[in-house]
């Protein structure tokens, strides 16, 4: 028996999925808690080992602790102290990432634009876990090609696993109440506006790479929020109900819904409000995939995926902005709603090239592949001094004798030789100088600062005089 921790990316998009897993977990009899991550993560671990240390309750330290994928420093260094610690890290995906024909199309750009975008799929921050869960097995492809220590493992798309089991499905549901915590008329339909997922809108602090994004989707916010205004004509027919985006600033939804006297949601996980509206507008989200498996329609407005939206996967053709029919202003997409039929309008082939490619296997089975992969690793607490991310080193003390110099072997005679790194010398070099500065205002004449800076040599062997070529030499 194991305990296991699972921290949450993002509850209102992740929490229905960490409690499927949890669950998996469970039936196999490990001990399971599951606690937010973003800006919680660090506070999850330094709670409890505050309770071990005073003695003040039950604490649950962890063999092993799932966290989301790994993708700023902030959870680089996360990940880095619990393995100081001793225990096993899983990194899980919450979200699908490429698969091989939208990778080739990243390499490409970035090779005709001198970019490096493939570097969002690869991970921009080099880091070291136990495993590592997608969903598809065009994604653990890719990434297993990286030169890192562990295994990705491909179980299937998580988001599914919950629309598949009427179980759940009828413990979440309870539309009697959902009508009246919105004050909704019990005879009209529910239509569920998702906010424009953009860089504009979202939280800066949780998205270090992207701030300049942000300022290039100003103008597509402004387009969703005059759809939004257009749209409440609909209020004749429907119910209207805002939601907003995992991470998106509250303040500009909040003002707009004052003022059309709309409600606006921006607690309640995305499963919760799918399995109790008859029909959503979105921007490219998973939320289409999503009212497909419910068999209620969605529509799209606007794309998050255009080409000027400034991010890896901006990409017109991207299949997640193909499930749902498009339109381009407001008065189309009302007339749409207006004549749908109550049930899905995803394109199929669309469907299934999702579950080929980008989002993997669609039976329902992700949580208890990915629990079975969890199980097999576990940790061992030590309470420990995590070591410190910064470098201590002096000119004198060094952590590694290869930032001195590097071994190489004659081709000759086969002995060993040492080359001492010029960039070493360099550091003596100015340590001299800076020490030499305290005594002599006259700084060294420039010929003399060459020949400190490189002493001579020549390329021979020391052991033979056989002529060998220095690394990196022309």
């Amino acid at each position: 028996m194991s305990r296991i921790l699972i921290l949450t990316a993002s509850p209102t998009r992740d929490k229905i999925v960490d409690a499927l897993i949890k669950e998996e977990l469970e039936k196999q009899g490990h001990e399971v808690s599951v606690r937010p991550c973003l800006r919680e993560g660090r506070g999850a671990i330094i709670d409890e080992l505050n309770k071990l240390i005073t003695g003040d309750g039950k604490c649950f330290i962890p063999d092993t602790v799932v966290v989301p994928p790994i993708r700023n420093p902030y959870s680089r260094d996360l990940v880095m102290v619990l393995k100081q610690f001793g225990l096993a890290v899983i990194s899980r995906h919450t979200e699908p990432s490429c698969d091989k024909k939208d990778f080739e199309k990243i390499l490409a750009q970035d090779k005709a634009e001198g970019m490096t975008r493939a570097m969002e799929i690869y991970g921009r921050y080099p880091y070291t876990v136990d495993a590592e869960i997608v969903w598809s097995k065009d994604e653990a492809e890719i990434l297993n090609k990286r030169d890192v220590p562990f295994n990705v493992h491909y179980v299937g798309a998580f988001t599914v696993d919950a629309y598949k089991r009427e179980d759940v499905i009828a413990k979440h549901r309870d539309k009697k109440k959902f009508y009246k915590k919105y004050g909704f008329d019990s005879k009209k339909p529910v239509l569920l506006v998702c906010s424009a997922w953009g860089f504009a809108d979202s939280a800066p602090d949780l998205h270090i790479e992207d701030i300049d994004s942000a300022k290039k989707d100003l103008a597509g916010r402004g387009r969703h929020f005059d759809m939004i205004k257009k749209i409440s004509v609909l209020r004749e027919k429907w119910n209207v109900l805002i939601s907003t985006h995992p991470g998106v600033m509250q303040k500009p939804y909040q003002e707009l819904c004052d003022q059309l006297k709309l409600p606006l949601d921006t607690e309640s996980t995305s499963f919760y409000l799918n399995i109790h509206v008859d029909a959503i507008i979105h921007a490219g989200s998973t939320m289409a995939l999503n009212a497909h498996l419910l068999n209620i329609p969605a529509y799209q407005y606007g794309d998050i995926n255009a080409k000027d939206a400034g991010n890896w996967w901006a990409d017109p053709d991207a299949s997640i902005s193909k499930i749902s029919p498009h339109f381009k202003t407001p008065e189309e997409l009302v007339k749409a709603i207006l004549a749908g039929k109550q049930e899905s309008n995803a394109n199929p082939a669309t469907i299934k090239d999702l579950e080929q490619g980008r989002f993997g296997k669609m039976d329902g089975k992700a949580t208890a592949r990915a629990a079975e992969i969890i199980c097999k690793h576990k940790g061992e607490f030590k309470f420990v001094w995590p070591k410190s991310t910064t470098d201590y080193t002096q000119l004198t003390i060094q952590k590694e004798l290869r930032r001195l110099c590097t071994q190489i072997k004659c081709g000759i005679c086969g002995e060993d030789m040492v080359i001492v790194n010029e960039s070493w010398l360099n550091q003596c070099t100015n340590w001299m100088l800076q020490y030499l500065g305290k005594y002599f205002k006259e700084t060294p004449p420039p010929d003399v600062l060459q020949k400190m800076w490189v002493p001579p040599h020549s390329d021979a062997c020391p052991s033979c005089s056989a002529r060998f070529f220095r690394r990196g030499a022309e």
